[in-house]
């Protein structure tokens, strides 16, 4: 029996013969069955389609084509549709309503992503798109590369027949786009928008469909829809004339009718005129261009001819649409633009209002407010009236975007991840209305603008701002550390580490390096892992800094446990372990002396699993009392996760050593505290250790049962740990 050690939470509970220290779940019968362990639920289904315009017309030949044609296909098969048109033609439009028509056909939920093909920052990265599809489907799976990513999209859908997906692919430039991104198995639709034909579909098997413009009828019937036939019927040359300038494109009819709402006592004749005098000026500027072209272009230049004189929306317009994001909210917009939120959120109304913006799609983020977003068309013509204007500096416009974002994340990470060591930060221009986040608004703010940030990382290394570069992709640790998207860490800290070299800022080469290799680490690359680590140690030794020498040792150990090179782990760990509890006691910071008190407590986590291994368990419960005591009684180092970590393994080395009850009391209670928590990969983690310390006690069935449940959450995050588990199952069988 282990000896008797202080307790994780300074209280005790005595179940036969052993005594429990912390937390426990008592019941009559200890062995009486699972019943602590809930099943993990299943995400919502995503209904992610654009909403429809209420002023949808004359498409109705154009839908039963294409209804006709995708019931000659079977069902046996993914059906792909390719809606093809200039811009402006209504093509996303078309699409959305038809998948909308057929979801009862596909209820496993109705997924859109914007290719952005056609934008000047276009396309958009394969494994931004691939993984916003899969995190739709598993919000918390952590794929390592778009070859991964892609293939666990398809498995995921391919595991549902019953419950077929539509996916609505806008603005794609190429066949290939289309192709990488199939769902798996049978049954689904993928609808592809683009100016392109996309013909090398066709031996796809896909459903090839050219959308003309509105007839000059049709074109008609939406101004009297939209303006009511009191007004029209009076004017009927006017009317064709207007539909005939918009070329027969819903979206310049949309901008014309948007300006003649806005002003009810204009006749259409004026409209006409106005027009007119655009379309003139566009041939004589501008004579390639198309008449579809000039008629959309026409169109944006007289609404953006209309805005309010007196107010910025003109200038909003330009600097948002010189920007490098791919939606807009108030608090960018004030920042970018210089005003007060309340005017930037005015001004942004504006814009919708006159048909510039548009709503973005996807699940609104009560943590940013409406987010709006530009039509391809209107981005290309903001950022051409901004080089017309030359009223702003581009560069200011672009620092001052990088400057918002750097602020925000910067904000997050210091409510997520306080001890995440800080470097400095320099702002141009200081964001005047800040963050005031909580842990939870903090996290939800960073996974919103996860596009936006890494298209901030990008921006800022084209203009070559290593800076705001480095310093972007040190702040996005606590999206990175929650989300485990490897794709984003690997890019943005690759471009970040080599700007803090441009910049001969070791501090910050040196974190860079070691959260780089903390990502290599959780995607099993290890030799690259250990390579990283071994350079930050040696940096860190050349600079006399302890702090980061500690942490590089610390490292090294856990991916020596990783890779069970045991001897290793513990010589690494032990010279951590001494470092940080010297730096405890003699830092003069009070904020550093808890980072480290903290640190010591982490490193034990990692020296107890090393001891468990290595059969020397009373040494185990020791050191793993001892984390446990210190995350979850100190409130200065207080950390609940890490806590039920150090919980979880004491769960394990009570078993291991013979007290059956007490493995399997903190067992059970480190599995309600990961419930708690939420942490999907640790509720199943936990449960898998509980698994294996019930098998002793109960039999294979309870283990069984928890080894499913594990499966079911492993399963949405870690296709290598759910091939683990299976393997034990199969043992048990």
């Amino acid at each position: 029996m282990p000896r008797e050690s202080v307790g994780p939470d300074g209280v005790s509970n005595r179940i036969a013969d052993s005594v429990l220290y912390g937390p426990s779940i008592q019941a009559q019968s200890i062995t009486g069955g699972i019943h602590l362990h809930e099943a993990p639920l299943p995400p919502p289904t995503p209904r992610q389609l654009p909403p429809l315009p209420a002023a949808f017309t004359d498409r109705l030949e154009d839908l039963d084509r294409l209804t006709t044609r995708l019931q000659r296909l079977p069902d046996s098969t993914v059906r792909i549709v390719v809606i093809s048109g200039p811009s402006g033609i209504g093509k996303s439009a078309l699409a959305s309503r038809l998948l909308h028509e057929l979801s009862d056909r596909f209820p496993g939920g109705q997924l859109y992503a914007d290719l952005r093909s056609y934008t000047p920052d276009g396309p958009a990265r394969p494994a931004e798109i691939v993984g916003r599809l899969l995190r739709s489907m598993r919000p918390g799976a952590r794929p390592v590369a778009v070859d991964e990513m892609t293939a666990w999209w398809r498995s995921v859908t391919a595991e549902r027949p019953d419950t077929p997906v539509s996916v609505l692919l806008d603005n794609v430039v190429h066949a290939d786009q289309v192709r990488a991104l199939l769902p798996g198995g049978r049954g689904h639709i993928v609808v592809a928008t683009s100016r392109e034909h996309l013909a090398s579909l066709a031996g796809d098997g896909a459903v090839l469909h050219r959308l003309g413009p509105l007839a000059l009828d049709a074109a008609q019937a939406y101004l009297s829809f939209c303006l009511g036939d009191d007004r029209v019927s009076p004017e009927p040359e006017a009317a064709a004339q207007i539909a005939g300038l918009c070329a027969g494109l819903p979206m310049a009819l949309a901008l014309a009718v948007t300006q003649l709402a806005q002003h009810p006592d204009r006749p259409l004749a004026a409209m006409t005129t106005s027009l007119d005098g655009f379309h003139a000026d566009l041939h004589h500027v501008r004579p390639s261009l198309t008449r579809q072209e000039t008629a959309v272009t026409a169109a944006l230049d007289h609404a953006y001819a209309a805005l309010p004189p007196t107010t910025p929306a003109a200038m909003v317009y330009r600097r948002l649409g010189s920007l490098f994001v791919v939606d807009v909210d108030a608090a960018l917009t004030a920042a970018v633009c210089d005003l007060s939120k309340s005017e930037a959120a005015e001004q942004l109304r504006v814009l919708r209002a006159a048909q510039l913006l548009e709503p973005a799609s996807g699940e609104e983020r009560p943590e940013r407010g409406p987010v709006y977003r530009f039509h391809d068309a209107a981005r290309v013509h903001a950022r051409q009236r901004a080089v017309e204007a030359a009223d702003g500096d581009g560069e200011e416009v672009l620092r001052r975007g990088l400057d918002f974002y750097l602020a925000g994340a910067t904000a997050a990470e210091l409510v997520l991840t306080p001890t995440h060591r800080r470097i400095g930060r320099d702002y141009a221009f200081p964001v005047i209305e800040g963050f005031a986040f909580d842990e939870k608004g903090a996290l939800a703010w960073l996974v919103a603008q996860r596009d936006n940030l890494a298209a901030a990382i990008r921006a800022a290394n084209t203009a070559g701002m290593d800076t705001s570069l480095y310093q972007l992709a040190h702040a996005l640790w606590p999206l990175l550390r929650a989300t485990h998207d490897y794709p984003l860490w690997f890019e943005s800290h690759s471009l970040g580490l080599d700007a803090a070299r441009r910049c001969q800022d070791r501090v910050a080469e040196r974190e860079l390096l070691s959260t780089s290799a903390v990502g290599l680490r959780g995607a099993r690359r290890f030799d690259q892992a250990t390579a990283a680590f071994t350079e930050v140690l040696s940096l860190a030794r050349a600079d006399g800094d302890q702090r980061a020498e500690a942490q590089a040792l610390h490292e090294l150990g856990s991916v020596s446990l990783e890779v069970e090179h045991l001897q290793d782990a513990e010589d690494f760990l032990v010279q951590a372990r001494t470092l940080r509890e010297l730096l405890s006691r003699t830092s003069e910071d009070e904020h550093d002396r808890h980072t480290f008190q903290r640190s010591v407590a982490i490193t034990d986590i990692c020296l107890g699993q090393v001891h468990l291994q290595t059969g020397r368990l009373t040494e185990a419960i020791d050191t793993l009392n001892s984390a446990r005591t210190a995350l979850s009684t100190v409130p200065e180092i207080r950390d609940p996760l890490d806590a039920a970590r150090a919980l979880a393994w004491l769960g394990r080395a009570y078993a291991l050593a013979g007290d059956l009850r007490a493995g399997e009391a903190y067992g059970r209670q480190a599995v309600h505290e990961f419930d708690q928590l939420g942490s999907t990969r640790w509720r199943a983690r936990s449960r898998e250790l509980l698994a294996q310390n019930l098998y002793a006690v109960s039999g294979i069935e309870e283990a069984r049962a928890l080894y499913r449940q594990a499966l079911r959450y492993y399963e949405q995050v870690s296709r290598h740990d759910a091939r683990r588990v299976r393997q034990a199952m199969a043992q048990l069988a």
